[in-house]
Parts: C-alpha cells; sequence; structure tokens
C-alpha cells in the first residue's frame, strides 16, 4: 500500500507516492513560511489609504461645522438686529402717541383754567375737568408724568425752554416765575419740556451828570 504525503511546490499542492519501487521521486518541498508573502505589503497600502480617507472626511466635518455654526451665527445677529429695529419702531411710535395725546391735554388744560378762572359752572367745564382727568390718568399708567415744582424754582435747561424774560418780576435773577406749558417725562426720559418765563437780573441803574468847565 503506497502513503501519499501532501507538500508545496512552487505554490501548488501535489500529492507524492513514497513507494520509490516506481521509480517516482517526489518534488521537493518549500517550506510553508518561505512563499512570499504580498498580503502585508497590499495591507498597509490599503491602511494607508484608509487613513488619508478619514483624515479627508474629519477635515469636511470640522469644515461643515465651522459653516453651520456660521450660519447660526448670521441667523443669531439677524434677530437681534429685526428686534432692536421693532423696539425702536415701538418706542418712536410711543413717543409720537404721547406727543400728540399732550398736545390735546394742553388744549383741555387751557379750557379748565378759563373756566375756572371764570367761575363757569357749565356742564362744559364739568365735562372738560373730566376728560382732563382722564387723560392725565392713561398718562401716568404709562410712566408719563408732569414735571412739579418748577415755579420760583432756578431755570435748569435740560428741562425748560424760557418763552420770556422778565426784567420787573421782584424774583431773582434765573428763577422760573411762570409755567407756560406743562413738561413731562417718560420714566427717566424727558419726554417735553417746560415752557416758562425766567426772571433777570435787575438792571443798575447809572446816574450821569453833566460837566462843564466856566
Amino acid at each position: 500500500m503506497m502513503n501519499r504525503s501532501r507538500s508545496y511546490v512552487a505554490g501548488e499542492e501535489r500529492g507524492t507516492d513514497s513507494d520509490e519501487a516506481n521509480g517516482v521521486q517526489s518534488a521537493p518541498e518549500v517550506p510553508l513560511d518561505a512563499v512570499p508573502d504580498h498580503e502585508e505589503g497590499d495591507g498597509g497600502e490599503a491602511l494607508r489609504t484608509l487613513g488619508f480617507r478619514i483624515r479627508e472626511l474629519q477635515q469636511e466635518v470640522e469644515r461643515l461645522n465651522s459653516a453651520v455654526h456660521e450660519e447660526q451665527m448670521l441667523r443669531i445677529r439677524e434677530q437681534a438686529t429685526l428686534q432692536r429695529d421693532k423696539n425702536s419702531f415701538e418706542a418712536r411710535t410711543k413717543l409720537a402717541l404721547f406727543l400728540d395725546l399732550l398736545a390735546v391735554v394742553d388744549s383741555f388744560d387751557q379750557l379748565v383754567k378759563h373756566g375756572e378762572g371764570t367761575q363757569d359752572d357749565s356742564s362744559l367745564l364739568v365735562g372738560s375737568q373730566a376728560v382732563l382727568g382722564q387723560l392725565n390718568q392713561f398718562l401716568a399708567r404709562n410712566g408719563v408724568h408732569k414735571l412739579e415744582g418748577l415755579e420760583g424754582s432756578v431755570y435748569d435747561s435740560a428741562t425748560c425752554e424760557i418763552a420770556h424774560v422778565v426784567t420787573d418780576s421782584g424774583a431773582p435773577a434765573n428763577t422760573v416765575v411762570r409755567v407756560l406749558r406743562d413738561g413731562y417725562k417718560l420714566g427717566e426720559m424727558l419726554l417735553r419740556p417746560a415752557m416758562v418765563d425766567v426772571a433777570s437780573a435787575p438792571q443798575a441803574v447809572v446816574e450821569s451828570s453833566d460837566t462843564g468847565e466856566n
């Protein structure tokens, strides 16, 4: 009975007979570790290519993240600008409304003062007083307040405008002697300055005498 062994000859697997009686010589055996290994070199190149591709993808992800962040910041700035413009528009509209309303208050105030000065007890005076009170309440609820205590105080250009300079009031110089139109504040902001008359310094009387030579 013949024994067969398996060996590698030039990279091929062949069967051999060990029976020398038949005169068949077996091919020289080649150890497995002597076969050239090309897979290691090919695998290293593949890993390098894969690593390079991964770095490219990471850079692309970073670029996209940066673009998304810039877009988000741009939208935040746009929203802030829109909100600021909206607030500015609302503030301007509110100021214009209050200024127009103060003109109406001035008209009713003059009407009431005239009626009170003539001791008129007509329904017109009573109605005007009621409307004036409602207007002042509306202004107060919205933070609009009249400047109080101006008459008799020192003139302040930050809150008052001079309508006339009075020379014979007997009041100290630069003193508010009369309020012609009330001033108002919206919170801490001056909404409208008061229109006032201010006392001037008394003019010195200069005495002059004519002298002649005889």
